[in-house]
């Protein structure tokens, strides 16, 4: 049917149209389907920046072991804003549980990494 002949009359038969039409919309569809396929797929790869994050939280957090001093207030580091929270551990006095959030120039969190502690004099939740 497609590539039939024109009439005398310059119309095209109908059925050639709605074969067009049909295809276009199958097209449409296969690459809307394609198109949330691939947005979802590099959405959840892990990006080189999530790894620099993670990294960058891993240096905080053994500086901190190392030198038994918690930061308390937000900071920037390698490009990444770090935001730490110090809670108390649910089932043992003694213990603190420590996370360190990484947000970068957009507001989104990349990474976010925890540890429980022993607290000392030096280390207050």
């Amino acid at each position: 049917m497609a590539g039939g002949k024109i009439n005398k009359n310059g119309m095209l038969k109908a059925a050639t149209i709605v074969e067009v039409v049909v295809a276009l919309v199958i097209i449409v569809v296969v690459f809307g389907m394609a198109m949330m396929i691939f947005a979802n797929v590099t959405q959840q790869a892990i990006s080189t920046k999530k790894i620099r994050a993670t990294a960058v939280l891993r240096n905080v957090l053994l500086k901190a072991e190392q030198s038994r001093q918690l930061p308390q207030e937000a900071f920037s580091q390698d490009g990444f804003r770090v935001i730490p929270v110090v809670k108390p551990f649910e089932s043992g006095t003694g213990l603190s549980e420590f996370y360190l959030t990484a947000y970068d120039e957009n507001q989104q969190e990349i990474a976010k990494v925890s540890e429980i502690m022993i607290n000392n004099d030096n280390v207050k939740p």
